[in-house]
């Protein structure tokens, strides 16, 4: 198989690079509500996140976007952080921000979605990481960018490639909006069992132990180190483990470990306060910035409490003491959050319901575990053409 290397910048039909532009550049400002504006923040996991976007209006986003984003083109963070990319599968109408590249391939010489991959892994990416500059900030300017080579077998493996790739991620999405389902089916579940009978206590009288975490001495270096949860680990009610760091062993009083069922608890910083999650499998340890909430089963079953909790973030939030960017919540203020309950009997019955539901839900967050696992083992191999596609997928 034939491959060839280009400098990026032949390979591609467009490169859109709004360094500097700025509404009151062009002669406007900001408007409430419009056409979001992609931002390097906005760009997370390999896709663009759709909160917290600046707006500008229809007259600014015609003399904003010459040249507009269409489906197929590929987003690169320039800067703050920089390589971090999303593939727009779309048609959007979104207006490209600082500090974000917008790539589109050549026809006939580079398939978007293939550019998407080859930019989140092999040499394509390592050579544009080598390429950063930069003092307090570090990133790769355009005329940089276009001199990076990338590596081209023919199209229809390249887009054979993609479509390997692309399975994969299908299946990672496909994934997490099962889990989502059977979340909000829970939820369901919980909130016809308070309509037919409910009670409020404070979280403290429904609780065996709310204590903060350890203070860890980091072990990153370590492989076989236990894993140490941390607030970046709890987002959306589910904790993952992928930003967990490693710490020392050392004894740990039983109330501030996390074991299957118990809830976790962002206590510590705006913005990421109030977050939790429950926590699901064996014993794990947690660092101090989270709280650790173990139900009492003979006041509350464990899952019934945590349904009860997963929609409070706001409320949590409310609780918290202290100055912007220095908030805190103390577990005798977490404590005295009053939960509303189904009846002993309606608990009972729901337990193992919602119970089910998480265990499924668990069962799907492994496997695409497994799956992530997959895909980053292939795509160097891919991109490279040390692992080739099968000659009936590239035809």
């Amino acid at each position: 198989m034939t491959r060839s290397r280009l400098p990026l910048g032949e390979a591609l039909e467009v490169l859109i690079d709004h360094r500097g532009k700025t509404p009151k550049k062009l002669g406007g400002d900001w408007s409430p509500t419009g056409y979001r504006v992609i931002s390097a923040l906005n760009i997370k996991n390999s896709v663009v996140d759709t909160n917290e976007h600046r707006f500008i209006s229809h007259e600014m986003y015609e003399k904003w976007m010459n040249v507009k984003l269409r489906k197929g083109d590929v987003l690169l963070t320039s800067e703050a952080p920089t390589g971090e990319v999303a593939f727009l599968g779309d048609d959007f109408e979104w207006a490209l921000g600082q500090r974000v590249f917008g790539l589109r391939g050549k026809p006939g010489v580079l398939d978007g979605r293939y550019l998407f991959y080859a930019l989140r892994g092999g040499k394509l990416r390592h050579d544009i990481m080598s390429r950063t500059t930069g003092t307090t900030v570090q990133g790769i300017r355009q005329a940089e960018l276009v001199k990076v080579q990338i590596e081209l077998p023919p199209l229809p493996v390249q887009r054979a490639i993609a479509a390997t790739l692309g399975a994969l991620d299908d299946k990672i999405e496909s994934n997490s909006r099962q889990r989502e389902l059977l979340r909000s089916l829970g939820r369901a579940r919980y909130l016809e069992a308070v309509e037919l009978g409910a009670w409020t206590m404070p979280l403290a009288s429904l609780s065996r132990s709310i204590a903060r975490g350890v203070a860890p001495k980091y072990a990153d270096e370590d492989s076989m180190a236990p894993l140490v949860v941390n607030q970046k680990c709890i987002r959306d009610g589910w904790v993952s483990l992928a930003p967990a760091r490693r710490m020392h062993d050392k004894v740990v009083p039983p109330h501030k470990r996390a074991t299957a069922g118990d809830i976790l608890v962002n206590s510590t910083g705006t913005g990421t306060l109030g977050r939790l999650a429950r926590w699901h499998e064996g014993e794990v340890f947690v660092d101090g910035h989270v709280s650790v909430v173990k139900a009492d089963p003979g006041a509350v079953p464990p899952t019934v409490l945590a349904y009860a909790l997963l929609h409070r973030q706001d409320d949590i939030e409310e609780l918290a003491t202290g100055s912007t960017g220095q908030t805190e919540l103390s577990p005798t203020r977490l404590g005295s959050l009053r939960v509303t309950l189904p009846s002993a009997l309606h608990s009972a019955e729901l337990e193992p319901t919602l119970l089910s539901l998480e265990a499924r839900a668990e069962r799907l967050a492994t496997e695409t575990s497994r799956i992530e696992a997959i895909r980053k083992a292939l795509l160097p191999e891919l991109l490279s053409g040390r692992l080739r596609v099968p000659d009936e997928e590239a035809a």
